[in-house]
């Protein structure tokens, strides 16, 4: 086989790279998604660009592009300005493209400037397209409908451990000047990059799991860079906050936007600072109401005591009066059958002597010794038991008129559910001695009541 008319495959792609020179010698803008991103050492940024179909996401096209240093040096700072977003994975963006061709690396674009406009479109088309999915789910307001404690003390929060943030966060809700005590427990995650909406959505599993030892979840983010935001703007990340059974308060120190988390979080303040502010103001609110509450009850406590002092002073005089009076005389009922109690011993004298002359009787008259003998039997047995049922007699009679004393004490009467009812500093004991329009005083076991008539009746 002859090898004339045969090139090299050096001149073949010789060939396609002054062909595409020729042909493809101006710039062309390109829309396209970024698959794979990578900063250099060198200062060159490496790209892999891809184009899906939109309605299945299946790759259609793909290239390398590179933005060389001197260009990306300009690009980056530019775009992220202006978008508040880093070029990352996933971003749709429009870039001016010069096609390349190298005999030895092949088909490529170099990519010589970028529309932040176009990709700030994408973002927010992206942020509405998230922002009418939560609410078309019904779960956009769910967190904000979460009651918030009013001393939330334990705090579960998420964060990279090594953040600014939440080093200020923790230095400012140490230092609160009302020496308020919080216990936070640290749930670390990576706060940005490709890893973060993973990460943080695996923290709040993990706060869902012991949920019961806590009252509020804080999310905060600082010391990062402030572009790289796009996590916080995720459907899946914003859902599972929206849906979280704990108020959530977020501090992820942006001014310049709010993220679709923010939207739906509980709560969301501008910084991790912010957020520590939010927990101790509502300390100090639910201190301050305490503070007035106590207040209130001290005054009218101390109102009703000095509008009442001289009426329970006057009741309890009299209580005591009556009281007195009562005691003293079942006091003298009780002393009464204690003395007719004691004159068990002259009957038992009399039975005695009573008794010695049946004898001396029968000593004298043997004939009715029999007979005698038979009643002094009987006589005998009369002493056994006369003493002992009278002094039975008389016992029960005296406990009798003690239990009568305790249950007639104004004090017990009045525990017992009865009233004393005055007017014009006398006991009422019949209607007749009140009419309409009367005021009366009524004293129960535990304080007094004083009432108006209205209407008498017999």
């Amino acid at each position: 086989m002859s090898v004339e008319g045969k090139i090299t495959l050096l001149e073949l792609n010789n060939l396609v790279k002054e062909s595409i020179n020729q042909n493809l010698s101006t710039s062309y803008w390109v829309i396209a998604e970024i698959a794979e991103i990578k900063e250099h050492s060198s200062g060159h940024c490496y790209l892999e660009l891809v184009y899906k179909d939109k309605e299945t996401e299946n790759i259609k096209a793909k290239a390398r592009a590179t933005i060389w240093n001197y260009t990306y040096r300009m690009l980056k700072p530019y775009f992220e300005t202006a978008t508040g977003q880093s070029l990352v994975n996933g971003l749709t963006i429009l870039v001016n493209v010069q096609v390349v061709f190298h005999e030895f690396f092949g088909y490529s674009l170099n990519i010589l400037d970028i529309d932040p406009t176009y990709t700030i479109g994408e973002i927010e088309l992206r942020r509405r397209e998230t922002i009418n999915k939560l609410i078309a789910d019904g779960v956009y307001e769910m967190n904000k409908e979460v009651e918030i404690d009013d001393v939330p003390k334990r705090i579960a929060i998420i964060s990279s451990e090594n953040a600014a943030g939440y080093q200020d966060f923790r230095k400012q809700l140490s230092n609160n000047p009302y020496g308020y005590v919080f216990s936070v427990t640290l749930f670390p995650a990576i706060m940005q990059g490709d890893e973060a909406e993973n990460s943080i959505i695996n923290q709040l599993g993990n706060i869902y799991s012991q949920i019961n030892n806590f009252d509020v979840v804080i999310i905060v983010r600082g010391g990062g860079s402030q572009t790289d935001l796009s996590c916080f703007d995720s459907y899946e990340l914003a859902s599972n906050v929206a849906q979280f059974p704990l108020p959530v308060i977020t501090g992820i120190g942006h001014d310049k936007d709010t993220s679709v988390t923010d939207m739906v979080a509980h709560t969301s303040v501008k910084t991790p600072t912010a957020a520590a502010e939010f927990i101790i103001a509502r300390f100090n609110d639910a201190d301050t109401e305490l503070y007035q509450v106590t207040e209130k009850i001290s005054s009218i406590i101390k109102n009703l005591l000095d509008e009442n002092l001289s009426t329970i002073q006057k009741y309890s005089q009299l209580l005591v009066l009556h009281s007195t009076k009562e005691i003293s005389k079942y006091k003298l009922t009780l002393n009464t059958f204690v003395h007719r109690a004691s004159k068990a011993d002259l009957i038992i004298l009399y039975n005695s002597n009573k008794l010695s002359n049946l004898g001396n009787a029968l000593k004298k008259t043997p004939y009715g010794l029999k007979i005698l003998k038979r009643n002094l039997e009987l006589e005998i047995e009369k002493l056994k038991t006369i003493p002992n049922r009278l002094i039975k007699t008389e016992k029960n009679k005296v406990e009798f008129l003690s239990r009568t004393s305790e249950h007639l004490d104004p004090k017990n009467i009045l525990h017992r559910g009865y009233s004393m009812t005055y007017s014009n500093n006398e006991i009422i004991k019949s209607s007749k001695q009140v009419k309409k329009n009367d005021v009366i005083t009524t004293i129960l076991s535990d304080g007094t009541v004083s009432s108006i008539i209205n209407k008498t009746s017999n």
